[in-house]
Parts: structure tokens; C-alpha cells; sequence
């Protein structure tokens, strides 16, 4: 446990020269580690966990993770990463839960994670600055169960985006800019038993009532905590729980309701979605 120290740099054959090959896990949190030098893990071939959580770390370089065929938790949490090399985390074979939330990461390579074949779990949330591509994919993995991209001031996913993760369980989207989600994104994802929505401003419309169908009826379960996915149009129902869309009917693309919207829902069908947001 070296948490709290004032420590730079990782050297080559930082560990291994201490006589320290035995360790199973290092946790080094809030040291000020601004840089890794190849073979600064050295000899670690029983490290099972590495945490490297809130420090200064802005690169990583390829290979400095070699031979570490047994780690299985690395955490990288609240750095400064911008970008990752595509082979960055190669060689770590067994690697199941990687964490890369609260850095400055800009772009992905599809296939970082690809020579991974036991992730299991990757944390993105908080990288305000990720692009999430619409057009292509954005994670090759064909192993991966759980997906944080939260926070990330995402606009827009496609089907193109999660092409490449067929078994994903866990998806979470809160607190983007999302306005939608295409229902054939959650056809491609037959294992998605989780899919958080909640803080973005979602247009309750006939789209997203399928979205909604969809999750209902096989119990995708899309309440986090206390937090629960809300309408942010149509204006009328603003900061209502998207359950609404059960009693909602689609007429011609418009949403329709019964009983005490009938004035408002005239309304919203005289004019474009589009007079709203501006």
C-alpha cells in the first residue's frame, strides 16, 4: 500500500530490484506518478491488482504492462490520460476489470481492448471529451459484460456503436445528451439486462416508446438508485418518469394521450418537435 506518498516516476525494475516478485497486489492512489517506465513491473507475475487511481499519469507506454499474465484488476481512474495506443494493455491475458473513468481520453482505437480475451468490465464515465462514434465501432470485445460511458457528453449512439459487444449485460448512458436510443441498438444486445438512461433529455416520443416496450417487457431494468429516466419533451410532460409512454398512442409519428393531455397534445401535433428546441 503506498497511497499518499510522493512518488513521481515508476523506474525500471522498480519492484523486482526491492526483492517485492511475491506481490499479489499494489494499490499506489494519490502519489503524484506522473510517468511509467517500460519494465517498471518488472518480475510482477503474481500481481493480480494494480490501482494507480488519482494521479498525473498522461501517457502510457506501450509494453510497460508486459508479462503481467495474471493481473486481473487495473485501475487508472482519474489521471490525465488523453489517448491510448491500440496495444497498450496487450499481454495481460487475464485482465477482467479495467478502469480509465475521470481522465481526458479524446479518442478510442476500436481495438484496444481486443487482445483482452477475459475483459469483463470497462469504466469510461466522466472523459467529457470521448468520442463516441455513430458510423463504426467503438469497442471490439467479444467478452465484454459491463460498459460505463456515463457523463460523457454523448449526443448519439448507433447500432454501428455496439456492434462489436454481442454479450454486453450492463450498459450505462446516464447523464449525456441523449435525446433517444434506436430500438435496434437493444435487438443486437440479446444478454442487456441493464441500461441506465436516466439525465439526458429525452424526447418521449413513438421512438422511445419502443425503447420503452422493449425494456418492460424483458425486464431490462433502467433505474439507478433513485434515479430514474425522465421526459424532457414534449413540454408537457417535462420531469415525468418515461413511464408515461404506457398510456401513450403514435398517430401519424405524433404522441398521442387520453384524458388530461388532450388540450396540450393538440398543441404539440400543430407544431414541429423542432419549435421546442429552439
Amino acid at each position: 500500500m503506498l497511497d499518499g506518498n510522493n512518488i513521481t516516476f515508476l523506474e525500471r525494475d522498480n519492484f523486482v530490484s526491492r526483492g517485492l516478485i511475491e506481490l499479489e497486489m499494489i494499490s499506489a492512489v494519490f502519489c503524484k506518478i506522473r510517468r511509467m517506465k517500460l519494465g517498471a513491473f518488472n518480475g510482477l507475475t503474481k500481481l493480480t491488482y494494480l490501482s494507480l487511481n488519482g494521479n498525473e499519469i498522461s501517457e502510457i507506454i506501450p509494453g510497460v504492462f508486459e508479462n503481467m499474465n495474471n493481473l486481473e484488476f487495473l485501475y487508472l481512474g482519474n489521471n490525465s490520460i488523453e489517448h491510448l495506443y491500440s496495444d497498450v494493455f496487450s499481454g495481460l491475458v487475464n485482465l477482467k476489470n479495467l478502469s480509465l473513468e475521470g481522465n481526458k481520453l479524446h479518442y478510442l482505437h476500436p481495438d484496444t481492448f481486443l487482445g483482452l480475451p477475459n475483459i469483463d468490465s470497462i469504466y469510461l464515465q466522466n472523459n467529457p471529451t470521448l468520442k463516441i462514434p455513430t458510423d463504426r465501432n467503438f469497442i471490439n470485445s467479444p467478452s465484454l459484460k459491463y460498459l460505463a460511458i456515463s457523463n460523457c457528453n454523448v449526443r448519439s449512439v448507433s447500432v454501428e456503436t455496439f456492434a462489436n459487444v454481442s454479450v454486453l449485460e450492463w450498459l450505462d448512458l446516464s447523464n449525456n445528451n441523449l435525446r433517444t436510443v434506436d430500438i435496434n441498438i437493444l435487438k443486437a444486445l440479446p444478454k442487456l439486462s441493464t441500461m441506465y438512461l436516466y439525465d439526458n433529455p429525452l424526447r418521449c416520443d413513438c421512438q422511445l416508446q419502443e425503447v420503452w416496450r422493449w425494456c418492460e417487457d424483458r425486464n431490462i431494468q433502467t433505474v439507478g438508485g433513485e434515479n430514474e429516466p425522465k421526459c424532457d419533451r414534449p413540454m408537457f410532460l417535462m420531469g415525468m418518469w418515461w413511464g408515461v409512454l404506457e398510456k401513450a398512442q403514435c398517430l401519424k409519428g405524433y404522441i398521442h394521450y387520453n384524458g388530461d393531455y388532450d388540450v396540450l397534445d393538440i398543441f404539440y401535433d400543430i407544431f414541429d418537435e423542432d419549435y421546442y428546441d429552439c
